[in-house]
């Protein structure tokens, strides 16, 4: 298959939640089909990373969006009651080279990577069109209408409304709609007769390690680990959750563990946490397999979150005891007691966490982690599903093309 690969980011580096499916998704098709893919980077830095995809495509356009081309594409989409992601997505100049592609070069299908991409498909659709849609977006915005204040509130309340009304209406528009896992799947279809395709994400299980942790890593020990882009609201919000709710109970028990917050750009509120006691906050770090390694439990507190977590994927592969609030172990099919701990509460949540630095008998039987995702989040068999979507789409619109060359010739 020729495919035309849409993408809201760059898939390289695979170092976040978004790049890694996206990455992952492109290498497994590309060692298969012939890839073109349109992307846009947010900085020079990060577009001169394209040459990391060479390998993988036949040719990349890849576009930077500057700040004020994100809030004028946003403050356009206002006022035209349209949402604001798309809007801070936009630029003619990418629509005139999606436009440009689809008429120099002969694809089987498109495929569109995030719902703010679909905007730049034609309509009618020239070819079909595959969109992963990774999560319900619409959803996430009304949690975050529900977890703030007013006028931030009716801002992201405005957006889950606009967001549900395009994310159906693409649906409906392509042949398979691809979400992560059932729950997105069900958000999606709500109240409508759509069946969205469900592609899990995979994860890759690193190889055991004997090296000696760094020397700032072991005076950290024990440590309760959060990992993640550290200004993401629904990475902030848990960040916070746990700092000023879940570690002074566990605290009382163990007063020497500490709460590592590590990862990029941690915003003010998040730095902010640093003055608490037993809270450090590291920003980027060089190698963060390292302070998986060292952590003696990693923590997923979400109280806003959509799809799969991947830092309770990562926290399982490597073989660390996993605790999460509900939303991220439904997400990926988790029990409680038998892969991870579940948590509801404060006080549940600190429970947890001070029983696995006091049973090593229950360390030991969630070291199974590991087993889980190696049999239920392996990235060629999960990709193997999405192939055979794209196949599909590439199969009907060559029907399609047959049908329409046997009416020409019998006129």
């Amino acid at each position: 298959m020729r495919i035309l690969f849409l993408a809201h980011r760059i898939p390289f580096p695979p170092d976040k939640g978004e790049k890694i499916r996206a990455y992952h998704e492109l290498k497994f098709l590309a060692g298969r089909h012939s890839i073109d893919l349109l992307c846009f980077a947010d900085t020079p830095a990060e577009a001169a990373q394209q040459e990391g995809l060479r390998s993988l495509c036949r040719r990349i356009y890849v576009e930077t969006r500057s700040p004020l081309t994100i809030a004028t594409g946003a403050a356009r989409s206002l006022l035209r009651g349209q949402p604001l992601s798309c809007g801070s997505f936009f630029s003619r100049r990418f629509q005139a080279e999606v436009q440009r592609a689809l008429a120099q070069e002969t694809y089987d299908v498109i495929f569109v990577y995030c719902s703010s991409m679909a905007q730049y498909v034609p309509r009618p659709l020239p070819i079909p069109l595959v969109a992963d849609f990774v999560d319900a977006d619409s959803a996430k915005w009304a949690q975050y209408a529900q977890k703030s204040r007013a006028p931030l509130a009716w801002v992201y309340a405005r957006e889950a409304r606009t967001l549900a009304r395009y994310e159906a209406e693409w649906a409906r528009a392509s042949f398979s709609t691809v979400v992560t896992t059932s729950q997105e799947a069900a958000l999606l279809s709500r109240g409508t007769a759509l069946r969205p395709e469900v592609v899990g994400n995979g994860v890759e299980i690193p190889e055991a390690q004997e090296t000696q942790l760094p020397s700032e890593i072991e005076a950290l020990q024990p440590y309760a680990l959060f990992l993640g882009t550290m200004d993401y609201l629904p990475n902030v919000d848990a960040a916070e959750y746990f700092a000023n709710d879940i570690l002074p109970l566990a605290r009382e028990r163990r007063p020497e563990l500490a709460f590592v917050v590590a990862g990029r750009n941690p915003s003010r509120r998040v730095r902010k946490l640093a003055r608490r006691r037993g809270v450090i906050v590291t920003g980027q770090v060089p190698r963060a397999e390292a302070y998986v390694e060292g952590s003696a439990v990693v923590v997923a507190p979400f109280r806003i979150a959509q799809g799969i977590q991947n830092k309770v994927l990562e926290g399982l592969a490597a073989g660390k005891p996993v605790v999460c609030t509900p939303g991220p172990a439904r997400a990926i099919g988790a029990r409680h007691g038998e892969t991870l701990l579940v948590a509801d509460s404060p006080e549940e949540f600190a429970d947890a966490v001070v029983s696995l630095l006091e049973q090593p008998e229950l360390r030991l039987r969630l070291e199974r982690g590991r087993d889980f995702v190696r049999q239920n989040f392996d990235w060629q068999t999960n990709l193997t599903r999405l192939e055979e979507l794209l196949r599909r789409a590439a199969g009907a619109s060559q029907a399609a093309e047959q049908v329409e060359l046997r009416r020409a010739q019998v006129g």
